[in-house]
């Protein structure tokens, strides 16, 4: 995707010749792939254009013996594009943009947009165009007019039953519909005595609807009793307050719509008809949720459409229904040789109607910042999901040299990965075991903390050792059951493949926080969601990495300064080329960087210079970076995310074969969600 720079004429006239005259000049930016919304927005923005009530008309001239080509919809944008792609100076295809009033756009003769010289309109007299009769006023497209008075003119009859639906919520009474046709619509109260009514008719047969008749005073005392009983009371709630729930992450709860219903229009709500209400408002918003499982097969079909090589699955049970979903991108598959080969793993919980479990696979990058690989939807975390889970990983990934899983030790894990993964090293999270100490021998003063932490992290058996033994003094049964799980799970110096600076599951417990809303969405959306956020983090990163100008990335630039500052205090006496001694005031620390270790273990552990290496590269005259992992430098970051999420089209623009939409995904088996507040801990 590039950039294409255009020049944009306005305020100018077209001739009798074709030609656009007395303009003025202003210039956009817009990528090669925009559509015709995006286009005439940013025009729109760029030249001051107030849409709401003007029509941009956008036009420009392929050469001189060719009438301007006007540009009406995206078809129209991809030619322009692919036009404007040969020649993209600025100068090139100019647009020439006019602007006329949308309030008298049906009544422009044809003619005035290619003649006459003074540029002015030429209005068809009202006779030759009946849908124009009586259409004076401002066109109303919103339902949540707050005040209805006759003479109103609506887009259509939808938005104007949907604008009472609300006015009536804002006014407590309740009317009925006495006649409804495609020309007329009707409402009396329902107080039979009442001489309320409201009556709107179309416009000489045309979609738009004007309000005729509008009595607005009642002569009944039906108020709050009877509209708080009305069956459609969540259905209209729901409709004003859908906007509230556009975005995943905002926080709108039924406690929130009743405060807001009773301070802006009076109505004192329960809790249950406000959770209704908002029921109702996702509803609009996302569907039903039983339908999100049908759309699975077409969205994973266009998935591996638009990213080639990319893993897509989805398993069902014999009667249809779902049972797992698991979705590799292409651009995560392609960026996981840039990074080191450590992969962390973790469940969470779904709070969607049908629940679930949510895995996910990540890495880090060379800045030290979450790389997604893979993300799956299961019914719970058992071993079948987990081997399956796994296979389709291994599928997708296959298995490099030192590669290695660190997860919370969930048992289900440990399982499939010995089974899928023969002989991989499976590694625990330090703060998870952490937390079963805590929990099983009620330890958790400070001293044990930094203990236990401290004794993780050595560099050196002799370190581990020493530190143990002070962990034994403070509780002998803390020592036991660390040397039960095996060291090697858990201590760097035993670890038997180096996982480096990944010691816990930190990354996959930041990546649940970031979809800690999106979990509330249906599948389809769930989906889509995480789609959009490797979009947006892959564009990110990439463009952080190309404003990066260290050798090594973020994080290990960080790390590497820190050593440097440390290795200043530091004296060297050479022992051989490459063998030198490095005394830190009474201490003494062999470096050897033929083989790129020091005894104090971190150089060889970290992949990364420590301060005694350091020192022994500066007493050398020699730089550090052929003594780094090629997996923490700005290459390998570039690399990582080279290839872009492109965007996916409008769904209503998918090219999806027959025999795909004609498969049947019915919602897990087992009972939904339950109204009210979930009593699930892990939420």
């Amino acid at each position: 995707m590039s950039k294409i720079p255009i020049m944009l004429k306005s305020n100018g006239n077209w001739d009798n010749y074709g030609r656009f005259r007395d303009f003025e000049v202003d210039a956009i930016v817009v990528d090669d792939n925009a559509n015709y919304g995006i286009l005439s927005s940013t025009i729109a923005e760029q030249l001051s254009i107030d849409t709401s009530d003007k029509i941009i008309e956008i036009k420009y001239i392929v050469n001189e013996n060719c009438p301007p080509m006007e540009i009406r919809n995206d078809m129209g944008v991809r030619a322009y594009m692919e036009t404007k792609k040969e020649n993209k100076n600025l100068g090139s295809y100019p647009l020439c943009i006019s602007v006329r009033d949308f309030n008298m756009e049906l009544a422009i003769n044809n003619e005035s947009t290619s003649a006459g010289s003074s540029g002015s309109l030429n209005l068809l007299e009202f006779p030759s165009s009946p849908a124009i009769e009586e259409y004076q006023s401002e066109i109303i497209t919103e339902s949540t007019q707050t005040y209805i008075e006759e003479g109103q003119v609506y887009q259509d009859k939808q938005t104007v039953a949907a604008a009472m639906k609300n006015y009536s919520v804002m006014h407590k009474f309740q009317f009925r519909v006495k006649r409804s046709s495609h020309r007329s619509y009707w409402l009396i109260c329902v107080a039979e005595s009442c001489k309320w009514h409201f009556k709107a008719t179309s416009i000489n047969d045309s979609a738009m609807f004007k309000i005729r008749s509008f009595s607005r005073q009642h002569t009944c005392c039906l108020m709050d009793e009877t509209f708080i009983q009305r069956k459609r009371t969540a259905a209209v709630l729901g409709s004003m307050v859908v906007p509230k729930y556009c975005d995943p992450k905002t926080v709108y709860t039924p406690k929130d719509i009743q405060t807001d219903m009773l301070s802006e229009h009076g109505l004192n709500l329960s809790y249950m008809q406000a959770w209704r209400a908002k029921e109702k408002a996702l509803q609009f918003l996302r569907g039903n949720p039983c339908d999100s499982y049908n759309k699975l097969p077409k969205y994973f079909y266009i998935l591996e459409k638009n990213y080639p090589c990319s893993v897509v699955k989805l398993k069902k049970a014999a009667d249809d229904c779902f049972l797992y979903a698991f979705v590799a991108i292409c651009t995560s598959i392609n960026g996981w040789q840039h990074c080191r080969p450590v992969v962390v793993v973790d469940g969470t919980f779904l709070k969607s109607a049908y629940m679930g479990i949510m895995l996910t696979a990540s890495t880090m990058d060379a800045a030290g910042t979450i790389f997604p690989l893979a993300y799956a939807v299961v019914d719970s975390e058992n071993d079948a999901s987990w081997k399956w889970f796994f296979e389709q990983f291994k599928e997708a990934y296959g298995e490099r040299p030192s590669m290695c899983v660190v997860s919370d030790r969930h048992e289900s894990i440990l399982k499939a990965t010995s089974v899928v993964y023969p002989g991989l090293a499976h590694y625990s999270c330090m703060w998870h075991i952490w937390t079963n100490i805590r929990s099983k021998f009620k330890k958790g003063h400070l001293q044990l903390h930094e203990l236990y932490f401290a004794t993780a992290r050595s560099y050196t058996m002799d370190e581990f050792n020493e530190r143990m033994l002070k962990i034994e003094e403070v509780d002998l049964r803390v020592k036991s059951y660390l040397y039960d799980i095996g060291y090697h799970r858990w201590s760097r110096v035993h670890a038997t493949v180096n996982r480096t600076f990944t010691m816990t599951s930190n990354i996959a417990e930041s990546l649940n926080a970031v979809t800690k809303d999106a979990r509330e969405l249906p599948i389809f959306d769930l989906f889509e969601y995480m789609r959009t956020l490797l979009e947006r983090w892959t564009k990110e990163k990439l463009s952080k990495a190309k404003g990066t100008f260290t050798y090594l990335g973020h994080k290990y630039n960080k790390e590497l300064e820190d050593n440097s500052t440390l290795s200043q205090k530091l004296r060297v006496r050479a022992s051989t080329d490459h063998i030198h001694t490095v005394l830190d005031g009474v201490k003494r620390y062999i470096v050897c960087l033929e083989n790129k270790k020091c005894s104090c273990g971190q150089f060889q552990l970290d992949e990364l210079p420590c301060a005694h290496a350091l020192a022994a590269l500066r007493h050398r005259n020699e730089t550090y970076e052929n003594y780094c992992s090629p997996y923490y430098t700005r290459k390998s970051l570039l690399l990582t995310y080279e290839m872009p999420v492109n965007p996916l089209p409008d769904e209503g623009k998918w090219d999806v074969p027959q025999h795909i939409l004609d498969e049947v995904v019915k919602p897990p088996a087992g009972d939904k969600r339950q109204p009210g507040r979930t009593s699930q801990g892990k939420i």
